[in-house]
């Protein structure tokens, strides 16, 4: 009786250890998949994050374009892109040639603009259903975050998405006029609580 007992639990056991076994390996062969999705205008603050993510995370990554593009002139853009926020104009946006459905996780980067997120990240917010995705909102500036965060995690949210991780980062200007990050090492934390 003892011997059958023993040949029982050690079969138990065994079979314990395979599903085990193959469910963890499912998990690390189907991680979340990611999508990254920013806007970028000038000194390309948003993209260069935007884009250590996609190294990092092996990540998929799509840059947002407005159909009509912003003046190049300073004086002309910089008079749209606030009467778009004041307004909280939405820009018709270029196709994206990707299905948001494939993705489990949406990082979305903007810049900010008289303290709130660029009007192409309002759009495209706006416009798509995040229900059951996880979406993690960061944005650049250059003084003051503004609500970009707060307003970006209250749309995600009311979009039906689940909000993780939300991160401002500050860029100064350094030698030569070359905006730079103000902490690295605030950027790598975030990326790697992300992993």
């Amino acid at each position: 009786m003892n011997k059958i007992l023993s040949i029982i639990l050690v079969s138990l056991t065994c079979a314990y250890m395979t599903i085990n076994c193959k469910a963890s390996e499912k998990q690390t062969q189907n991680p979340k998949k990611t999508l990254i999705v920013y806007f970028s205008y000038s000194h390309g603050n948003t993209k260069s994050i935007a884009e250590k993510l996609q190294k990092t995370l092996h990540a998929d990554i799509v840059c947002l374009e407005p159909k009509t593009p912003y003046p190049r002139d300073n004086e002309k853009m910089d008079k749209q892109g606030r009467e778009e926020v004041e307004q909280q104009f939405k820009p018709e946006l270029k196709p994206l040639n990707i299905k948001l459905n494939d993705y489990d996780r949406i990082i979305i980067g903007t810049p900010t603009w008289w303290y709130r997120m660029a009007p192409v990240i309002l759009s495209f917010m706006s416009s798509n259903d995040f229900k059951g995705k996880t979406v993690i909102p960061f944005s650049t500036h250059a003084g003051w975050a503004g609500s970009v965060i707060k307003d970006m995690t209250a749309l995600a949210k009311e979009k039906g998405a689940i909000v993780e991780n939300g991160h401002a980062f500050l860029f100064r200007d350094k030698k030569e006029g070359q905006p730079s990050i103000d902490s690295p090492e605030e950027l790598d934390k975030w990326i790697d609580s992300l992993k």
